[in-house]
Order: C-alpha cells, then structure tokens, then sequence
C-alpha cells in the first residue's frame, strides 16, 4: 500500500542509527510491528490467570512431554 505520511526526521534519523535499518520503510514497519506486538502483550497479561483450567499435575506433565 501506498501512502504519504509525515513524520519527524528526526525520530526517523534516531530510529535508523538505533536499529540500523537503513532503509526507511523497513524502519517503519519494523516499529509498527514492535508496537502491535506490545499491545499485544499488554492485552495477553491483563488476561493472565483469568482462564480456570481443571488439570492435575500427572497431566500438566503429560501435556509437556507430548510438545
């Protein structure tokens, strides 16, 4: 797709030397990708311990042996 955007050269020019990517749109959709994996993250903890999952230890262990 594309699209025009306007962004500061200088969040750009930081991002490049941080990573060094220095192809910009690579830089781009590398950081979009790192914040929807952060948002993601973020909505995988809140939910953390909230699923009830009835298993003995005898099967816990089953389950990871068959991985």
């Amino acid at each position: 797709m594309r699209m025009t955007v306007t962004l500061k050269s200088s969040l750009l020019e930081d991002a490049q030397k941080v990573t060094g990517i220095k192809i910009k749109r690579t830089v781009i959709e590398e950081g979009l990708q790192e914040l929807i994996r952060k948002y993601r993250k973020r909505e995988a903890i809140k939910h953390a311990g909230s699923v009830a999952i009835k298993l003995s230890l005898k099967e816990l262990h089953s389950l990871r042996e068959h991985k």
